[in-house]
């Protein structure tokens, strides 16, 4: 098992929130959609929670970003009841299967000005005939 937990102050990351140019780096055109309408009252508090999920998800693939991993590699997604999920892709979805992990799930919640993120991952049993040694 494989976990990754984050921690955001959602006020610090407000700058970022408004930028322009760092929420296109940062986020695929479906996360920047589901966090709805800029300067909308809890436009900042979804975009830090997405945020605070893909820093999750780099903590448990042991990676950070610019290390094998680009932001837009983990999109955020959600059910239609609106729980969290992650799409990987590129170099997240690379190290995922380096680490034979299963199916990803993470988690999100919001209190006061913090969000939390946590992602976690089984790594898949290998195949005991390919861990011997030479004969």
């Amino acid at each position: 098992m494989r976990i990754g937990v984050d921690l955001l102050s959602v006020p610090r990351f407000t700058r970022i929130a408004e930028h322009p140019r760092y929420r296109t780096l940062v986020f695929t055109e479906a996360e920047l959609a589901q966090a709805g309408e800029i300067g909308s009252r809890r436009h900042v508090e979804r975009l830090a929670g997405r945020f605070c999920v893909k820093e999750a998800v780099c903590k448990l693939l042991g990676r950070g970003f610019g290390q094998g991993l680009r932001w837009r590699d983990i999109e955020v997604t959600t059910d239609r009841w609106g729980a969290p999920g992650a799409r990987l892709a590129g170099g997240a979805e690379h190290r995922a299967q380096e680490l034979g992990l299963g199916d990803l799930v993470v988690t999100l919640t919001h209190q006061a000005d913090l969000v939390v993120a946590m992602a976690a991952a089984q790594v898949r049993p290998t195949d005991p005939s390919q861990n011997r040694g030479p004969r």
